[in-house]
């Protein structure tokens, strides 16, 4: 079973603190991350992707600390950020390939992947279509379905539901869970009152520190 914890992790931008002194051990199921705008949950999702640095205190994955461990984790890592620069001239099923090839995952079998997703998330129909083209709600999608490429035991995912229709959200929402079965899964989202019931844990993010809260949280 993997394990993430987070020792006394802090995070500061020119002087000031976001994060301070964070403790918490995440195991497989879903955890949501909750608290107002601002309050730092992108920042701790990408120190937990390994995407930025902490400021102090260290992220251990299955008990290695990192930097040490960095490949391992990513190995088995799927971030999708709340904003991503795409490559427009790509198609879909182009920039699937990219990230899948970055993975070290073999290349059909991620093709195969990579369709199944889009056609659960109503974007099968277009992933021969030049980003360029996509409206934001199918870029979003874009970045959801890469981020499951390979069955990664490690998924964080920033607002992946944003900007999208209701049916499409809960589509989303529905792999979501079923990924959540196996995977640490830590995401941020404005569904979080609909899916805080089927939750592990519900964290607040806010002034600097991460709490448990309850359901009623979200």
């Amino acid at each position: 079973m993997n394990t993430l914890e987070l020792n006394g992790i802090g995070k500061s931008y020119r002087g000031k603190r976001v994060l301070d002194g964070v403790n918490h051990s995440f195991a497989p199921g879903l955890t949501l991350l909750v608290g107002p705008s601002g309050a730092g949950k992108s920042t701790l999702l990408a120190l937990i992707a390994s995407a930025q640095a902490p400021s102090r205190g260290r992220l251990l994955w299955n008990a290695q600390p990192l930097p040490r461990a960095r490949g391992a984790l990513r190995r088995t890592l799927g971030y999708a950020p709340q904003t991503v620069d795409l490559p427009e001239d790509l198609t879909a099923r182009e920039f699937a390939r990219h990230m899948a090839a970055l993975k070290g995952l073999q290349l059909s079998a991620a093709d195969r992947q990579f369709a199944a997703i889009a056609e659960r998330i109503g974007l099968l129909a277009d992933i021969h279509r030049p980003i360029a083209t996509f409206s934001g709600g199918m870029r979003r999608r874009v970045v959801f379905a890469q981020a499951l490429l390979g069955a990664p035991g490690l998924i964080a995912l920033d607002e992946p539901t944003a900007e999208l229709d209701a049916v499409t959200a809960e589509q989303v929402s529905g792999l979501i869970l079923e990924r959540a079965n196996d995977a640490i899964v830590v995401m941020t989202t404005h569904l979080a009152d609909r899916l805080a019931p089927r939750a592990v844990e519900v964290l607040r993010v806010q002034d600097g520190a991460v709490v448990r809260a309850g359901a009623e949280a979200a």
